[in-house]
């Protein structure tokens, strides 16, 4: 009696874990594809440079407006170091004053009345105050911010802007336009070629520029340079940047993103033969918003299950659901 209640209460159990499970499954196809490398890039103006401020010092008025295109050598700015030019006016009355008892001396000493010793030690004094007053009276000249060469400036500064020694005064950028520079695998640069598509990431198409060339050399760290131009998004030099580039179309296998399961760090997906789940290895080749792009034994038109994967092991009975 008791063993016919156990049998009652096991085979519902069992017929139910026996039944196949009901799966969705896709057609894998074969499509054409453009390997995505993302990478981080760092944003260069040409015969970019930024002038700092030699010393402590207040920011005079603007010479030329914000954006003008200067030659070389025009004076874009002024700083008013008020505390070095007055300075500089007491090192001069110092200076006159050392040469004037310098050369009394030197006529005392030829008559005897002073030691000449006593003679060279104005004479010492007299030019330790001329070389403060040139060094004092240089830091003065550079006052005056000039172009180191033919670009176009952009202010760091407002005037009357207190500014401490090394603080960003104004930028000169080159003319030729800003370029970004990122690294690159050998690998990845295998599949790259000059112009193909640079994207800013987050800015879609409003963001495309181009590859304009490649490093003929590795560097030191086995990493190639890429150069991209045109973004056409507000960038400035020294920022950085991510971009995705895309390579060389290639052709693979894509099946849905939700097909593809990866156990112990190895992607499969598993395909319907015989009313079973059998997995296949495949390798990633790039990673869609969708679909994913396959290389490996995955042959075009197999039938994909791309709902409960993580349910599924080899072997197990199913049934497709289109």
């Amino acid at each position: 009696m008791r063993r016919a209640l156990w049998g009652l209460l096991l085979v519902p159990g069992l017929a139910w874990a026996a039944a196949p499970l009901v799966v969705h499954v896709a057609p894998a196809e074969r499509v054409s594809y453009r390997p995505a490398i993302p990478v981080f890039a760092r944003v260069h103006g040409p015969e970019h440079t930024m002038i700092q401020a030699p010393y402590d010092a207040v920011m005079g008025p603007l010479l030329v407006a914000p954006g003008t295109l200067v030659a070389a050598g025009t004076v874009v700015a002024r700083l008013l170091p008020m505390s070095l030019a007055g300075t500089v006016r007491a090192l001069q009355a110092q200076a006159q004053a050392a040469h004037t008892a310098y050369e009394q001396g030197r006529i005392l000493a030829r008559q005897g009345l002073v030691t000449p010793a006593h003679a060279r030690s104005l004479r010492a004094r007299w030019q330790a105050d001329v070389a403060a007053l040139r060094a004092d009276s240089a830091r003065l000249a550079r006052g005056a911010v000039r172009a180191p060469f033919a670009g176009t400036v952009r202010y760091a500064a407002a005037p009357g802007a207190w500014l401490a020694r090394g603080a960003e005064v104004v930028a000169i950028g080159g003319a030729g336009g800003l370029y970004e520079t990122c690294a690159l695998t050998v690998r990845e640069a295998d599949v790259l070629s000059v112009g193909a598509r640079a994207v800013l990431a987050g800015a879609g198409r409003t963001g495309a520029g181009r590859v304009y060339a490649l490093a003929a050399r590795v560097d030191g760290l086995g990493l190639v340079r890429a150069y991209v131009r045109g973004l056409r998004v507000p960038v400035r030099p020294g920022q950085v940047v991510r971009l995705v580039l895309f390579g060389r179309r290639r052709t693979a296998i894509a099946v849905p993103r939700a097909a593809l399961v990866v156990r112990h760090g190895r992607p499969r997906v598993y395909v319907v033969r015989g009313g079973r789940a059998r997995p296949v290895p495949v390798a990633v080749a790039r990673v869609g918003a969708r679909r994913v792009f396959l290389a490996g034994a995955l042959a075009r038109g197999a039938e994909v299950i791309d709902s409960g994967v993580a349910r599924l092991r080899a072997g197990a009975a199913v049934r497709a659901a289109r």
